[in-house]
């Protein structure tokens, strides 16, 4: 899809897209907002049966989602996915928002077979499907969308092989914006600071009810994503660090459960 012939800002009418972890979390509302938008996603995960869950067995049925069994930590899996489609229903749109956490993560108690598991989904799945679908976001002058996190920029409680994944990807995306800029192809980085998804149950302390409600939502970080995608190609949204208002700042982002403001905490 050629810049000119593209919707208009915030519509997805006639695009592809391709999201990863898009069972649960920002990977979810991505594919629900993208569809929302008028988009078709085929959406992947290890679990297709909790994405019609969450994305919604109406998308399904109308075929503006399609479910895909596929774990980004498998390199060739990725290649079918991106080969089938190739002939099938070319992509011009791939948002890479696939990743995990562990509950040991301080760098005395982070297992080798952890590190391989961070490195396998958050860094190694990030390349596996830009190599896999590049040729097709050539081709459409298309998008890629990597999901990083405030932690690449300002180390944290998310541990340092969390961190260390999630640093790598700004310098793949980076590079990758140098490598591809001239080819048509955009790509955005959103680096969320703490956001009430499934992944706050990993951490050795969860955050309480009352401190996620004041959290990103999975929403926020969809908002972005498709503000980026449909921003007119002449516009590129390179990198975009969110945080919580009331919870954090930037370079304020290192407690796990910042304190609550006293006028926002129940019963005062």
């Amino acid at each position: 899809m050629t810049g000119p012939s593209r919707p208009p800002l915030g519509r997805m009418d006639g695009r592809v897209a391709v999201v990863t972890g898009a069972s649960t979390g920002i990977g979810a509302a991505i594919a629900r907002e993208l569809v929302r938008a008028g988009g078709k996603v085929h959406a992947v995960a290890r679990r297709p049966d909790v994405i019609i869950d969450n994305v919604g067995t109406d998308a399904v049925a109308a075929g503006r989602c399609v479910p895909h069994k596929v774990d980004v930590s498998d390199a060739d899996a990725v290649r079918a996915l991106a080969d089938e489609l190739r002939e099938s229903d070319p992509v011009d749109t791939l948002v890479c928002a696939a990743g995990i956490n562990v509950p040991r993560r301080r760098v005395a108690e982070l297992t080798l077979e952890a590190w391989h598991e961070l490195v396998a989904i958050n860094l190694n799945g990030v390349f596996y499907c830009l190599h896999a679908f590049l040729d097709q976001l050539r081709a459409n002058q298309g998008d890629l969308v990597v999901i990083s996190s405030v932690a690449a920029s300002w180390p944290d409680h998310s541990g340092a092989g969390y961190g260390a994944t999630k640093s790598g990807l700004l310098g793949l995306a980076r590079g990758a914006g140098i490598d591809e800029h001239a080819n048509g192809v955009r790509v955005s980085t959103i680096l969320p600071g703490i956001v009430d998804t499934p992944i706050l149950d990993n951490r050795p302390i969860p955050p309480p009810s009352e401190l996620r409600e004041w959290c990103l939502q999975p929403e926020d970080i969809a908002a972005t994503c498709l503000l980026a995608v449909t921003l007119p190609p002449r516009a590129n949204l390179a990198e975009s660090t969110m945080v919580a208002t009331r919870l954090q700042s930037l370079g304020k982002t290192q407690q796990a459960n910042p304190e609550l403001p006293p006028s926002l905490r129940r019963g005062e």
